[in-house]
């Protein structure tokens, strides 16, 4: 549309224009050698608003290309933005036509989304109860801790307690033999006392015919085990004492 106004403007400017070649070349044509009788001035002002027009009629037809460039663009512009919009009305037109699917998904979707919280809450569920599990076997973990470091102790313990009865059987053992060997040379000791004074009792009653020593208080008091007495000494003199006829 445009276009063709254009056309039509630029073809009455050619058409004025060769009108105006067309009128100065007539005036030459018409001018006589003589030029007294010629009216220089003839056609100046016919000539002067052919000019006036033209150009206005120019200055016009620039201005309106210049609108029709603008118009043109604006026009490109909003055919680019309808087909955009045309373009997202088809896209919108097709996202409707899938609106059930997506329903249907989306009512899928939150049903999905039911079924993991129910199986959320299990596993919390069963989170705590492997927490309740976890402090248990930490509890039992200490407790056996605790029997073994009692045992070991108690082991130790009776480690003490047996090397210690051990010691003291030893030291008794050693005590006892000391205090037997003590008794034994004791026991010696009085056995030998006793014979002698056997020996010289003997020996006064040969010679005189009685016995002049009595065993002291103390050694009554002391007295003479059965235990103590020897009964494996030698015998001969009291033998031949009680043989002899005197």
């Amino acid at each position: 549309m445009f276009e063709s106004l254009k056309k039509n403007i630029q073809s009455v400017q050619d058409g004025i224009t060769a009108g105006l070649q067309r009128l100065s070349v007539g005036e030459k044509s018409a001018t006589t050698p003589t030029e007294s009788n010629v009216n220089l001035a003839a056609g100046e002002d016919l000539l002067q608003m052919y000019q006036t027009q033209w150009a206005t009629m120019h200055h016009m037809a620039e201005q309106n290309a210049k609108l029709a460039q603008d118009i043109d663009s604006a026009i490109t512009t909003l055919t680019h933005e309808c087909e955009n919009q045309h373009g997202q009305m088809a896209e919108i037109h097709s996202l409707l036509a899938h609106l059930p699917n997506i329903m249907a998904q989306l009512h899928s979707m939150l049903a999905t989304i039911g079924s993991l919280r129910g199986l959320f809450e299990e596993v919390e569920g069963g989170l705590l109860a492997l927490e309740d599990l976890e402090e248990d076997l930490a509890l039992q973990e200490k407790t056996l801790d605790l029997r073994l470091s009692l045992a070991l102790s108690r082991e130790k313990h009776n480690h003490r307690l047996n090397a210690l009865r051990n010691e003291l059987s030893v030291t008794h053992q050693a005590k006892m033999v000391a205090l037997e060997q003590h008794q034994e040379t004791q026991r010696k000791e009085r056995e030998q006392v006793f014979s002698e004074q056997f020996t010289e009792d003997l020996k006064n009653y040969k010679e005189r015919g009685v016995v002049t020593r009595r065993i002291s208080s103390s050694e009554d008091e002391q007295g003479l085990k059965l235990e103590e007495v020897d009964l494996e000494q030698d015998t001969s003199e009291l033998d031949q004492f009680l043989n002899d006829p005197a």
